[in-house]
Formats: structure tokens, sequence, C-alpha cells
């Protein structure tokens, strides 16, 4: 397993962390395909290949993937950092700090690694969550500040209110396929705001799974432009591609779309886990050896696909718009 650190602290983190949007989800088939006793064992097997960042959210199944996770790192937390996210319409000062309290407790754990705003909030002042972080920082429930899916100018206000430390992270969608969010940070921040990057593997289009004749059936996949018949012919390039170095190296297309993704540094790649197997598929994708040359070659290919549409929540259930803003 390789490593980076936060932001600028010393805090090492894996370049693969576990992704838990799907525990507690039906959308994604929990209950059906997968539960609660698949979904531990792939958290401790990670941990036990070296992944020490397990990222969760209030939001996701309504609470459920926090206590679940908290199950799951029992006779580890020493091992593993915990981040979580409160939820925009829970991000004014007293919510924000009540929204810790509640998370702490569903965790089962007396301090959370790393404590992210969610999404922005045009109508709560960021300066009023920020004066909750650092009161949260000084009485010793939260470690570290993150936000999650924050332009750099949005980001660059909320430090500009956090006086008792950095902010050290942005988590944003990040893959081969959709790069803006975390390309403006690294423009705005360089190494000093690590992006943890969500959807790493587009939905699990950048597995190579799914095609124009073979294509997802699920709600949730079924609203992103990605799978859409037109897009789905222009990914194939990539895929194809990427199935080849696949083959040289001996893995699978998904551990090729992580490994490229954490070849720059301060790059962190959160993957779902829903079975052990998973888990090790994820983990050993660090240590797939793409050169750099090879590399490059595949975000090139990307930059040259032109993607069309856009996704429509219009009447989504808000389950289901949390499970795309994982």
């Amino acid at each position: 397993m390789r490593y980076t650190t936060l932001g600028r602290s010393s805090e090492r983190v894996s370049v693969i962390a576990v992704g838990t949007w799907q525990i507690g989800s039906r959308e994604w088939g929990w209950g059906r395909g997968y539960g609660e006793e698949e979904v531990i064992q792939a958290i401790r097997r990670s941990i036990e290949l070296g992944v020490n960042l397990i990222d969760t959210a209030e939001i996701y199944g309504g609470g459920r993937s926090e206590e679940v996770v908290g199950r799951a790192i029992k006779g580890m937390r020493d091992s593993v950092l915990i981040a979580t996210k409160v939820w925009p319409t829970h991000a004014t000062y007293d919510g924000t700090i009540k929204a810790c309290e509640r998370s702490l407790k569903r965790l089962g754990v007396d301090v959370i690694d790393l404590y992210q705003v969610h999404w922005p909030n045009p109508f709560v002042p960021i300066s009023s969550t920020m004066r909750a972080m650092d009161r949260l920082l000084r009485e010793g429930k939260i470690r570290y500040v993150g936000v999650s899916n924050f332009p750099p100018r949005l980001l660059a206000k909320a430090q500009e209110h956090l006086r008792s430390a950095e902010i050290v992270s942005n988590q944003v969608k990040y893959n081969l396929l959709e790069r803006g969010a975390a390309e403006s940070n690294f423009r705005a921040f360089g190494e000093r705001v690590t992006v943890l990057a969500y959807s790493p593997l587009a939905q699990g289009l950048l597995t190579g799974k799914y095609s124009a004749v073979n294509r997802p059936r699920d709600l949730v996949r079924s609203i992103n432009r990605l799978f859409d018949g037109t897009n789905l012919r222009r990914v194939e390039p990539l895929l194809e591609r990427m199935r080849e170095l696949a083959r040289k190296y001996g893995c699978e297309v998904s551990q090729i779309a992580l490994r490229a993704l954490v070849e720059r540094d301060k790059v962190v790649a959160i993957a779902g886990v829903k079975t052990p197997q998973q888990a090790e598929l994820n983990a050993h994708s660090a240590d797939v050896p793409l050169t750099p040359g090879e590399v490059e070659e595949l975000f090139g290919i990307a930059r040259g696909i032109k993607l069309e549409g856009f996704v429509s929540i219009m009447r989504t259930p808000l389950r289901v718009i949390s499970a795309l803003t994982a």
C-alpha cells in the first residue's frame, strides 16, 4: 500500500480509502445483493491490507452507514482514520455541533479524525460552520477539518473563517472521465489541500462492466449521463486501452482506473466495498506497476472524450440524491 498525507499535516493516509455510501442504501442493493455482515468483513479486510481511511457521512443510509462502520472498526480503531460529514441542512453553528455529537455516538468513537462539510449551503454562512469546527477542534471531538464539493473560491473563504487549523482536504468527484473539480483544486491549492476522490470508478463504468449493449438498469445509474448510449460508445476506446493494460499486468480494469488516479501525490481514491474480495482488489490496485507514461496515456485518451447530456435529479428521491453525491 502507498500513502500520502492530509494537506500539510504529517498524517499519513493510504491512497486507497474505503467508501461507505452503499451501506444502508437500498438503491445500491442493500439488503438484497449484500448486507451488514459482508460489508463489515470487507472493511476489516481493507484495514488488514493497509487501508487506513474509512469515509462515511451522516446522510448515508440515514445514519446506518456510520453505525456499521463503528461496528466494523471495533478492536481496530488505532489502525484507522474515520472521516465523516455534516449534511448541509445541519451546517449552522448549533446544527454542526449537534450533528457531530450524533455521528460520534453512531460511530462509537471519542473523536472523529476528519470532519467534513458535505456540500456548501448558500443559506448558511460558512463563517458559522467554521466557528463550529473551531469549537469541535478545541474540545478534541475532531482532529482535522475538510470540505466536500467546494469550489476553490468557497474553500478559500471557509479557510478564512477557520481560525485554529488548516483545511486539509476537499472531497470531490474525480475519475478519468470527470476531472474538472479536482483539477480546479490542484490549480488553486497545489499540495496544500488533499483531494479525496469519490466516484473514482465513475459508478462502475470504469470497471469495464457496462457498454452500449449492456447498459445498467438501476435507477441511480440510469439518470447518470455517463451511461447514456452515446457516451458509452465514446468511452469504449478508453476502456479498451484499460483492458489491454489489465491483461499486461494481470489485474482487473477497475484496478487500472484506481491506480491511474493516485499517480499524482495528494490524491486518495475512495472506493466502495461490498465484499472482502472487492476490498482486496481495491487495496492491491495501489501496487499495480503502471508507468508514468501509461498513466498519462490514459488521461490523454480521456481528455479527448467529449461527454454529452446531464444528470437529471428532478423528482428524484433524496435517498437517491445522497447516493449520487457520495
